[in-house]
């Protein structure tokens, strides 16, 4: 007996995981677009260690714990905030000046909240080169094989990324530059993610369709949910001792499914490649 006209979607409607049914829905996938930042590579030190050391050079101690734990507070206010506004349609722009903005303001909030003491502008710009030297950065060991695998099965692989426009200068470095087929960086595009905008641009660069195309991120606003607000399928990367906040899970509380969560690429290829 056929099913009754509209069966079918009635019955997806009704799944708890229909993300994963329209993921499947939309194969075959031709191109993967990555976030950088914890999600390909991390900083040898935390930004919390470095952020210790400089509060402890100016004289105040503070542990890096203590410090993720105050910044992880603000920034989960921050992320609501910026989760009602992605529903609203609001638009973010971005520069190399708005950029740094964003870790001058972190920085400033972490002095005031210690109480430290001493030029502040001399210990941000401290904090700045010791966070942002590109030497100071390296690639997860998983990174070239997952590229690679994925590059060899016919898809468009390259990084979507909130950074600054010199953001190819540190792919290159890490002798990853060469293995993508597109960059699209947040500060050289004026837009920054969760817009829609900067997805639509990677995708202009792919080559591809939005049901084409896999988006993994380490952050649940900026990736996840702006990916899929653009139409890509999506999935969270949490790379545990080596994300960005390693004291919490960036799923904890939020509406993720079991399956839209990796903890290394080598995991994330195979979600992808038993899809092709």
């Amino acid at each position: 007996m056929g099913a009754r006209p509209g069966a079918l979607n009635a019955d997806i409607q009704n799944l708890d995981e229909i993300d994963t049914v329209c993921f499947v829905l939309r194969m075959p996938i031709r191109a993967v677009s990555l976030d950088f930042g914890w999600t390909l590579a991390y900083p040898r030190q935390s930004m919390w260690e470095i952020l210790a050391e400089v509060c402890g050079e100016a004289g105040t101690v503070a542990s890096p714990a203590a410090i993720e734990s105050f910044v992880r507070s603000v920034w989960s206010v921050g992320q609501q905030r910026a989760e009602e506004e992605l529903r609203k349609g609001v638009e973010y722009s971005d520069s190399d000046e708005q950029f740094n903005a964003q870790f001058r303001f972190l920085g400033e909030l972490v002095f005031q909240q210690l109480g430290v003491c001493g030029e502040r502008e001399a210990l941000l710009g401290e904090f700045f080169r010791r966070f942002w030297n590109p030497e100071h950065w390296s690639l997860f060991s998983d990174v070239k094989d997952a590229v690679r695998m994925l590059r060899a099965k016919g898809l468009r692989v390259g990084v979507t990324s909130n950074a600054p426009s010199n953001m190819p200068v540190l792919l290159e470095r890490l002798d990853l530059l060469d293995r993508l087929d597109f960059v699209v960086v947040s500060a050289a595009e004026g837009v920054r993610k969760p817009d829609k905008r900067i997805f639509v641009r990677a995708l202009r660069r792919a080559g591809v369709q939005a049901d084409e195309t896999v988006h993994l991120g380490d952050m649940y606003v900026e990736d996840l949910l702006g990916g899929r607000n653009a139409g890509l399928a999506t999935f969270l990367m949490e790379r545990g001792k080596h994300a960005l906040f390693p004291s919490f899970r960036e799923s904890e509380g939020r509406e993720v499914l079991e399956g839209e969560i990796v903890q290394d690429l080598e995991q994330f290829v195979q979600r992808v490649l038993d899809r092709l």
